[in-house]
């Protein structure tokens, strides 16, 4: 599971630095995609890791899921459609649910970034700079880490 690797900067140059060093490839550096957050916090820029994006996305799918099964189920037994019993109203229902869930939650301002890095919005709006990094193993995450500790941000994490 990709892990997400934080780091707040108080130095912009510094932290410019670090995020031209991390993603350079080839043997002078490790060639990560590293996102810096200026001026403002914004969950929609942040790696799918660093937000509760999936967890919304759930959410969202479950409750126009049964909202719509049961308005298809009372459309079925009722008989407002001609030809539609309570199981085609169910099936419909859940179908439509699925798709407007899903659509619904993939829209803009849906994504909330995770509590340790919404802690952080506040210095970010204030001048601080925040780096996130997306790793593919907690090891790379842990060596990124320690990079990072030993380049002077201010708080680095893992979410």
């Amino acid at each position: 599971m990709p892990q997400v690797v934080y780091a707040l900067f108080e130095d912009a140059k510094a932290a410019d630095q670090v995020r031209a060093d991390l993603s350079r490839g080839g043997k002078d550096g490790p060639g990560l995609d590293v996102r810096p957050h200026e001026r403002r916090l914004d969950a929609n820029q942040l790696p799918e890791g660093a937000t509760t994006f999936g967890r919304n996305l759930v959410i969202t799918t479950a409750i126009a899921s049964v909202f719509f099964m049961v308005t298809g189920l009372v459309l079925g037994l009722y008989d407002v459609v001609v030809g539609m019993g309570p199981g085609m109203g169910l099936a419909i229902g859940l179908i439509t649910g699925l798709v407007i869930g899903v659509y619904t939650a993939m829209q803009a301002g849906t994504r909330v970034a995770k509590p340790e890095i919404l802690e952080l919005a506040p210095r970010v709006s204030q001048g601080a700079v925040l780096l996130t990094i997306e790793v593919d193993t907690r090891r790379e995450a842990d060596q990124v880490v320690d990079q990072l500790d030993d380049r002077g941000a201010d708080t680095v994490g893992i979410c």
